[in-house]
């Protein structure tokens, strides 16, 4: 099973392993699902209409084009995100947080989730990631912020990028990138730790 812990105590798992074996139960995605739904959360994660029942967020974790990881502290659901849309070197990140941890937990999970990620190195010692991005509507300016403040920087915006299902329009959208520090050192979201 692939995880790993980021500050805070908050514990990722990978839903399914490298090998293509399941690593958590159908069980944990219904409980991610229910807490996500129960608050209202679901047509702001999945803004473009793509995901709106349970059997629609099941089947996005299975497609193998989608990396999913499921967050949990003190065994409850705190965070999920998942990876596609992948280059050489680079792919996109999409972030949710689940009720009860936003504020602190959000930049801990954040900050966690991408030096992570720009740290990950392969079997050969090799780095994964060198390039991070992130695609956010411009109608949501906290997950914007949040962005900014877990080490993202806005590089630009997109016009009408970003397909609103609830508006039935589309909609600009901030993009965002975290670059690997090119000396091979720890990304520059490790000084986070200190003065915030």
């Amino acid at each position: 099973m692939y995880g790993f812990e980021v500050d805070g105590g908050f514990k990722f798992y990978k839903f399914r392993d490298f090998d293509g074996t399941q690593s958590l139960a159908d069980g944990h995605l219904h409980w991610f699902w229910e807490t996500m739904r129960k608050a209202g959360q679901i047509p702001v994660i999945f803004y473009d209409g793509t995901v709106e029942n349970f059997r629609d967020f099941q089947n996005l974790v299975l497609r193998e084009d989608q990396h999913f990881f499921f967050g949990f502290k003190d065994q409850q659901p705190a965070g999920l995100f998942w990876l596609n849309g992948f280059t050489s070197k680079s792919c996109f990140v999409h972030l949710a947080i689940m009720p009860g941890f936003h504020g602190k937990g959000t930049l801990l999970m954040g900050r966690g989730v991408l030096r992570h990620l720009l740290s990950v190195t392969d079997v050969a010692g090799g780095y994964v990631f060198d390039c991070i991005k992130g695609l956010i509507p411009v109608t949501n300016p906290l997950a914007c912020r949040m962005a900014e403040r877990s080490g993202f920087t806005k590089v630009g915006i997109l016009p009408q990028a970003a397909y609103l299902a609830a508006d039935d329009k589309s909609m600009d959208a901030a993009i965002f990138c975290a670059v690997r520090n090119k000396a091979g050192a720890m990304p520059e979201t490790e000084n986070f730790k200190q003065g915030e």
